[in-house]
C-alpha cells in the first residue's frame, strides 16, 4: 500500500517543475518508502504535460482542461490517491537534505499533529516569513501592514500573521504554507481543502479546521527547502494577484463577519498605501532598483485592493 502521496500542482513553471521532481528524486530521502507522486497541471499550456510523459513516465498525472484553482487540483489528485499521508509541495521548490523522509518520520512520530510544515528559503538562503504564523486579526494584520511590528516592542505585539523570524526548534503555530506540507488524512475528516477558495489562505482555512478537530499544526526549522516564489509571482497575471488578496480576506470574512472585515479593508489599503509612499521616497533618495520594484508592486496591489473594497461583501467566494 502506498504511505506517501507527494502532491504536486503545476501551472505554468515547466522548467521549475522539472528541477522539483529531479530533487524529489535526488534529496527526498523517499528511497524504501512506499510512495507515489501526483502531479495535477492546471492548464499550463507552457510543453509541462508533454515534459511529464517523456522525462517523468512514472508521475500520476492529471490534467485539466483550465485553471480549477490551487485547492481543488490538490482535492483531485486526493481523491486518486489513498494514501494515509498527503506531502503538499509547490513546483516552484527545490527538496534538500531528505526533507520529505524527515517530514514524514515527525509526523509519525507525534500521533497527535495533523500537519506539519518546514522552513521555506529564499534562492539565498534567507528566511521566508510566510512559511506560518497566527491566524489573521485587526491587530496582527495592522500591524504587518503598518510596519507597526518594527516599531512597537514586543511585549506590546499581538501574535504575527508571518514568523517574525527563524526559530530554533518546532512550535506549534495556527497554521503553516501549503508550499510544502504534511497532512495526516486521518485528520480531514472530508476534503483536503475548502472548495470555496480558490488560491490563497485555503491553508489557513485547513489549518483551523484540522485544530478545531483537536488536532495539532506545527512549524519544523529543521526541516528546510528551497521556495522559488518570485519565479512564479513574476508571471501571474492580476486575477491570480487579485486572488493572493481575496483569499486572506474571504477566510478573514468566515470568521470575523463583514463589519470587522471593513476594517481589515482599509488596513489594507492604508497599508500598500504606505508601502508605495515610503518605499517610492526611498527609491527616488536612492535606494535603487530593488525600492523601485516594491514600490511598483505596493502601488498594483493597491490598486487590486481598491478593487476588492467596492465589491459586495459576500460569504462565498470561488476566486473567479
Amino acid at each position: 500500500m502506498t504511505k506517501v502521496a507527494v502532491i504536486i500542482v503545476n501551472w505554468r513553471v515547466r522548467e521549475l517543475l522539472r528541477e522539483c521532481l529531479s530533487s524529489i528524486a535526488r534529496a527526498g530521502g523517499l528511497d524504501g518508502v512506499e510512495h507515489e507522486i501526483v502531479v495535477v497541471d492546471n492548464d499550463s499550456a507552457d510543453g509541462s504535460v508533454e515534459m511529464l510523459r517523456e522525462d517523468f513516465p512514472n508521475v500520476r498525472l492529471i490534467v485539466n482542461a483550465d485553471n480549477v484553482g490551487f485547492g481543488a487540483a490538490n482535492n483531485q489528485a486526493a481523491d486518486l490517491t489513498g494514501a494515509p499521508y498527503l506531502i503538499l509541495l509547490n513546483p516552484d521548490t527545490c527538496v534538500r537534505n531528505c526533507a520529505l523522509r524527515h517530514l514524514v518520520d515527525r509526523l509519525e512520530g507525534e500521533r497527535d499533529v495533523a500537519i506539519i510544515g518546514c522552513r521555506l528559503l529564499n534562492a539565498d538562503g534567507s528566511l521566508q516569513r510566510w512559511t506560518g504564523g497566527a491566524f489573521p486579526t485587526l491587530a496582527n494584520v495592522a500591524c504587518h501592514y503598518l510596519f507597526l511590528d518594527r516599531l512597537l516592542p514586543l511585549a506590546l505585539r499581538p501574535r504575527p500573521l508571518y514568523l517574525e523570524g527563524d526559530v530554533g526548534d518546532a512550535i506549534d503555530v495556527d497554521w503553516v504554507s501549503g508550499a510544502c506540507m504534511i497532512v495526516r488524512r486521518e485528520a480531514l475528516n472530508g476534503a483536503l481543502f475548502d472548495r470555496r477558495f480558490f488560491m490563497y489562505a485555503e491553508d489557513m482555512e485547513l489549518c483551523q479546521r484540522v485544530k478545531r478537530g483537536g488536532w495539532r499544526v506545527k512549524y519544523d526549522p529543521e526541516i528546510s527547502i528551497t521556495h522559488y516564489q518570485g519565479a512564479s509571482i513574476r508571471q501571474q497575471s492580476a486575477s491570480i494577484m487579485l486572488s493572493s488578496l481575496k483569499g486572506p480576506r474571504f477566510f478573514f470574512l468566515l470568521n470575523h463577519g463583514r463589519y470587522r472585515t471593513a476594517v481589515f479593508d482599509i488596513l489594507t489599503l492604508c497599508g500598500f498605501g504606505c508601502r508605495f509612499l515610503v518605499y517610492r521616497a526611498v527609491s527616488l533618495l536612492g535606494g535603487g532598483r530593488v525600492y523601485r520594484e516594491r514600490a511598483r508592486s505596493s502601488r498594483e496591489y493597491l490598486r487590486l485592493a481598491w478593487r476588492v473594497w467596492r465589491e459586495p461583501v459576500q460569504r462565498t467566494w470561488t476566486g473567479r
